[in-house]
């Protein structure tokens, strides 16, 4: 295959790390909105299209979005490790994600609802997972952390975005308004993938003899090269430029593939099998149940006892947002002081306190103000800004809270495990949790009465985080009365890995 000897148009413009920022942003403030946008629309909906049993559907419709999520999420990974190609999977991905937001859209019954949430979930994992991938692979290594905290942001602000728009639109202008909304943000999210050109490419033009300044890559320009502001290889005789020298040219500068090792499921198997990295996972499990069981209850219970439309009901959901863009970054640098340890105990201790705070019949603003504290205190658990690069080469990007700080500085003991592995196991434990929460909690509302089923949702809740909080002091952090190291290299280099034989063994 020949490619026009012609550079892309404004190569340095759409070779810059800005604009692939960007882009991912977009693509996960989409993918969080579209899984948010329905939450306070969907009982609406259900009960003027003369459905029974609301609370029953609306926790399946919920959990479906999860289903996808652990479909998808192995897959995607596999695919990712064995391709170097991020674009075409990216633009696939959106093209896939408007079809299920049509779908929704035009959907009349409860069986095609479930098709287009399970469907949502599997696009959803794609413009994760390679979008993710995209950014490590075109960010310098001691810019990745970092990086990744700008795109991951897109999370916070899609769920703060996605209920009260969702409900706005609908109570204003509509069942498809919301829907609609969201194909506008596809269609400037896919304009944005197609005018990305990826870092090999870039180089491929730079090997050629095009200079673009101030261009940055992983490992670029190599040691002892010139600088990057005028980096520039000499034009070769011929005229043409193949994509065989693009691949070339990437494989000399850019990061190597992950080496194969242990499969997903040996990952998975030693991560359960060290008590830090189980925690990790159990909370990130906790973290998507226990929200997921609010989801699915909350916006009845708020619509029976406090008379609010779709419009008051999107609202609510900015009370449990809200604070994380405060709490967030807060629970990073304390974990960064103090270690992981004492934050998530405080958070689960806080976040138990709430959620059995909300049985209490008060007036809504008591109500909103409970729903802050659980807020505040579930981004102390899991939250969504990247610190540093602890893994070597490429290196997954240590989240620099609590529950993904642990998880990452176990990973450094199961060998063979590749970043996207970690990151996999994370996503299907949340995954799993946003799957069984929203079910469990839709049949609370359902066989019982709006306020005993949401009574019910609160002490499960309630009960669950009391029940992890004594292994999060046991184990988050390292063993409890165990010397906190002085940094961050010393706690990684103190680990001690695990083998694969040994934990088949146990």
């Amino acid at each position: 295959m020949v490619d026009n000897a012609r550079p892309p148009l404004f190569l340095r413009a759409r070779a810059s790390t800005t604009l692939i920022l960007l882009a991912v942003f977009l693509a996960v403030l989409v993918d969080t909105a579209a899984y948010s946008i329905a939450a306070p629309i969907i009982p609406f909906r259900l009960e003027r299209l003369g459905y029974r049993n609301v609370g029953s559907k609306v926790g399946w419709i919920i959990a479906c979005f999860g289903a996808g999520l652990i479909v998808a999420t192995p897959i995607a990974v596999y695919i990712a490790s064995k391709t170097s190609n991020r674009q075409i999977p990216l633009l696939g991905g959106a093209v896939s994600m408007a079809g299920s937001i049509v779908l929704f859209m035009e959907c009349k019954g409860f069986a095609p609802m479930l098709v287009a949430r399970l469907w949502q979930g599997l696009s959803g994992t794609i413009l994760w997972t390679f979008g993710l991938a995209l950014v490590i692979d075109s960010v310098p290594e001691q810019h990745v952390g970092k990086s990744l905290g700008i795109v991951m942001s897109g999370l916070s602000v899609g769920e703060a975005i996605g209920p009260p728009i969702g409900g706005a639109l609908y109570r204003h202008l509509g069942w498809r308004a919301p829907f609609v909304f969201l194909l506008i943000l596809l269609v400037v999210d896919i304009v944005l993938r197609l005018l990305i050109v990826e870092k090999k490419t870039a180089l491929m033009w730079i090997k050629r003899g095009v200079t673009i300044r101030g261009f940055s890559a992983p490992d670029y320009p190599p040691p002892n090269s010139v600088s990057k502001e005028e980096a520039v290889v000499p034009l070769a005789p011929s005229s043409t430029v193949t994509s065989s020298e693009a691949t070339e040219v990437a494989a000399t500068v850019l990061p190597k593939p992950e080496a194969d090792g242990a499969n997903l499921w040996e990952t998975m198997w030693r991560l359960v099998h060290n008590p830090r990295a189980a925690v990790a996972l159990s909370m990130a499990f906790l973290y998507g149940a226990d929200f997921g069981l609010l989801e699915a209850g909350m916006v009845l219970y708020v619509k029976e006892h406090y008379g609010l439309d779709e419009q008051g009901a999107g609202l609510i959901f900015l009370a449990v947002v809200i604070p994380s863009f405060i709490i967030a970054p807060l629970a990073g640098w304390l974990t960064d002081l103090y270690g992981s340890k004492w934050p998530a105990t405080v958070g689960m201790v806080i976040v138990t306190a709430a959620y059995a705070l909300l049985i209490i019949r008060g007036p809504l603003a008591l109500f909103i103000f409970f729903l802050v504290l659980i807020g505040a205190s579930r981004f102390s658990l899991i939250a969504q800004y990247a610190d540093t690069s602890i893994r070597a080469g490429v290196g997954l990007a240590a989240v620099s809270t609590p529950t993904t700080h642990d998880l990452n500085v176990a990973a450094t003991a199961t060998p063979g495990a590749t970043s996207a592995q970690i990151f996999a196991a994370f996503n299907l434990a949340f995954s799993l949790g946003s799957f069984v929460g929203p079910i469990i909690g839709g049949e609370l509302m359902s066989g019982l009465s709006t306020r005993n089923g949401f009574v019910a949702i609160v002490v499960i809740g309630a009960g669950l985080v009391a029940l992890c909080t004594p292994f999060v002091l046991l184990f988050t952090g390292g063993r409890l009365g165990a010397k906190r190291p002085e940094t961050k290299e010393k706690e990684l280099a103190g680990v001690e890995e695990i083998p694969l034989r040994a934990v088949q063994e146990k």
